[in-house]
């Protein structure tokens, strides 16, 4: 696997398209598309971030956003997005999860996850989905890349909120869960 940070995205593409002509496995080709095409290439589109698209409270503007996301990541060779962030923002002081999430409501979070997913998987590139951060960031207000932040939540609060999110998409289809430096004591 390889992984790009945005860039020109002919220059991605001919680099991805390099690696895999070379490689005699199909490498993973990751990137972090959080807020459009934009995630892998400068020249892609800015949608928006998950927070503004919920604040919509239309499920249809996560498909869409989605459907950029996939066709635009795709179409330079990403085969793995790092993305929807399903964390719920619970600490306003949080710097990871403001507003890169959908919220800090569990059946928004889900809501809009799914429909993200949806729209990857109808973009019409095989791309594989990563819901993060496991166990579940936003509840800590320190910076999880830093230092190893804490979900304080008790075991009853996590399976109401996070453990149902993380349930409910991996049983829809999420292939894969990025873990955080997030610590759980409960």
């Amino acid at each position: 696997g390889f992984m790009y940070r945005a860039g020109d995205g002919a220059e991605i593409q001919e680099a991805y398209r390099a690696m895999q002509k070379a490689s005699r496995i199909p490498m993973l080709l990751p990137c972090n598309l959080e807020s459009g095409g934009n995630g892998l290439t400068t020249n892609g589109t800015f949608f928006g971030k998950e927070l503004a698209i919920a604040a919509t409270n239309d499920p249809e503007h996560a498909y869409r956003f989605g459907l950029v996301c996939g066709r635009e990541g795709g179409s330079v060779g990403c085969n793995w997005t790092f993305s929807p962030i399903v964390d719920l923002d619970l600490n306003w002081r949080n710097p990871i999860t403001n507003v890169r999430t959908f919220g800090s409501d569990t059946d928004t979070v889900i809501a809009m996850a799914r429909e993200f997913l949806r729209g990857i998987r109808d973009a019409g590139f095989p791309m594989a989905t990563c819901i993060k951060h496991f166990p579940g960031d936003g509840v800590d207000e320190r910076d999880q890349h830093l230092l190893s932040t804490v979900n304080s939540l008790s075991v009853e609060e996590w399976e109401q909120t996070y453990g149902r999110i993380y349930r409910t998409l991996i049983d829809e289809g999420a292939e894969t869960v990025m873990v955080g430096h997030i610590l759980q004591p409960a």
